[in-house]
């Protein structure tokens, strides 16, 4: 599905109207460096701030300037990149995660036909961590797994230095995080500043003109409605763990996540939706409890998991859903409020709290049909689960 995004947008820039062009297309090197945010102790105390470096290598496709879209989206581009990121002094309890994901950005402001200020978002998986392990890695309570979600905002300055080739310089923020797939997870975010110089093939209009010369038609402003099906699953922890004469807080274990959900939007401008929200979901983690016992049949010590009732399982939230349109994707967020709350615990001392945020970025595959994929979180900081949607627009 994101290679035919990819595939997709890159075949929008080779034609218009009958004249056939080259595929304006593109590699880059990027050398970042910055330091981690100390969110736990981990990543501060007696171990200190870890400071990083990162290399990375990209190859991606460009908008050519010849139509309305690359007007009306800032000459965008997007692609493919895999990155390696190293931690000085703490490979050993960190690792050296490497990641790969797709890329896309656009001008924001343009100030000449050379220069430019740009963003950039990254979005996909990360391996190669040390992960939390109660014998060997005991203090690393940001990563439970050895892969994560790793997701990237830049900030950059472009410049066109010659037909070939630009120079990029700017500042960017990175997440890791397991999206609760797996307890500890903390997750980890990262701040610094990058260079990139990326090498163009096919650019032979390196300097498109500043303002558009196309006439957009004038916007019609529509509502839509959408329906989604939540599918997803996630880890939970046990708040008194101790008194339950358990080793560790983390249940290693997963549970089903299902959900329905209905938008009504309005649509005032071609990039911009917006409206109100419901969010129905059934979550297998509620009211779980965990002891330790003596197995009668054996005589072994078990940890054993006991399911909770089935009305704990149950929210059903109201929001506020916002959506910025890109080419072929968006992006899209919800403040929401549990009015029904099911009891499930996100970390080993607070439960869930009533007020939450969704994050995420939606793949149109036609018209009507879509895909979505996207994060749960309290706090603004704590993350409930990761989860995809399948979904329905009405027009």
């Amino acid at each position: 599905m994101l290679l035919g995004v990819l595939f997709c947008f890159a075949m929008s820039t080779v034609a218009n109207d009958s004249v056939r062009v080259k595929l304006p297309h593109f590699f880059s090197v990027n050398s970042g460096f910055g330091s981690a945010l100390p969110n736990t102790d981990f990543m501060s105390g007696r171990h200190g701030t870890p400071l990083y470096s990162t290399l990375a290598l990209k190859y991606g496709f460009a908008a050519y300037g010849r139509t309305a879209q690359d007007y009306l989206f800032g000459q965008p581009y997007v692609g493919v990149g895999i990155d390696v990121s190293g931690f000085y002094g703490r490979r050993q309890d960190i690792g050296l995660p490497v990641s790969i994901y797709l890329f896309q950005g656009a001008e924001l402001l343009s100030f000449s036909p050379s220069s430019s200020l740009n963003y950039e978002f990254n979005l996909g998986g990360s391996f190669n961590w040390n992960p939390y392990d109660p014998f060997t890695n005991p203090d690393n309570d940001i990563i439970g797994k050895s892969s994560a979600i790793h997701f990237s905002a830049k900030l950059y300055y472009n410049w066109k230095v010659a037909r070939k080739f630009d120079l990029k310089i700017g500042a960017d923020l990175t997440h890791f995080s397991n999206g609760a797939r797996r307890y500890p997870n903390n997750g980890m975010n990262m701040a610094g500043g990058f260079m990139e110089v990326a090498y163009h093939l096919n650019r032979e209009k390196p300097f498109p003109e500043k303002e558009s010369p196309f006439v957009l038609p004038p916007v019609r402003k529509t509502r839509e409605q959408e329906i989604l099906l939540l599918l997803s699953n996630r880890n939970t922890t046990i708040n008194n763990w101790q008194d339950c004469g358990l080793s560790s807080p983390y249940v290693q274990r997963n549970f089903r996540v299902l959900g329905l959900g209905y938008s009504y939007l309005f649509v005032p401008a071609r990039r911009v939706k917006w409206g109100p929200s419901v969010e129905l979901s059934y979550d297998e983690s509620g009211g779980v409890t965990s002891r330790r016992e003596v197995n009668p049949r054996d005589g072994l010590v078990y940890d054993r998991i006991i399911m909770g009732k089935p009305a704990d399982r149950f929210s059903l939230g109201v929001s506020m859903k916002g959506e910025f349109v890109m080419p072929y994707y968006s992006f899209f967020a919800n403040l929401g409020y549990d009015f029904i709350q099911s009891k499930t615990n996100v970390n080993m001392n607070a439960q869930i709290k009533r007020l939450y945020q969704i994050i995420g970025v939606k793949f149109n595959l036609n018209k009507h049909f879509f895909v979505t994929a996207a994060v749960r979180a309290v706090d603004f900081s704590v993350v409930h689960y990761l989860y995809m949607n399948i979904g329905y627009t009405i027009l």
